[in-house]
């Protein structure tokens, strides 16, 4: 966004992520989780099963290393796995930031055309039950 001389908002454009300072590109390199290739199913038996109980093995194995280890060492160690998942919580959360403002700046002045859209939409449907009796 810029302002000119009159104080009006100037014209929005689409975010360019080679401008943004250091640390956000460095961000936005770390490598980035998925869970895409599992089927559906699997994604909610993932969430439900299998992430309450790496948090909870995750607080047993803090709770020994804290015991373990000596006072610099132990809290080093037990530190690691919480700044992993922060790094990855961050680097989601800038991306999904960046996609929702490419998306309020790129749809500027765009008028909807709701008849066209419904059409391809059902058209879509229609491809896809059509794929489907095939098989």
């Amino acid at each position: 966004m810029s302002w000119d001389m009159n104080g009006e908002l100037g014209k929005l454009e689409k975010f360019d992520k080679r401008k943004l300072p250091l640390i956000y590109r460095i961000i936005l390199k770390l490598p980035k989780p998925s869970i895409d290739f599992l089927p559906d199913v699997s994604q909610g038996i993932f969430w439900a099963i299998v992430v309450p109980l790496f948090l909870l093995a995750e607080f047993f194995i803090s709770l020994i290393l804290l015991v373990t280890f000596p006072f610099p060492a132990n809290i080093l160690l037990i530190s690691i796995i919480p700044t992993v998942v922060f790094l990855i919580f961050v680097r989601i959360m800038l991306e999904r930031f960046l996609n929702l403002l490419n998306a309020a700046m790129g749809q500027q002045g765009l008028e909807w055309n709701i008849e066209k859209v419904t059409k391809e939409y059902f058209d879509i449907i229609e491809k896809r039950k059509s794929k489907k009796n095939k098989d």
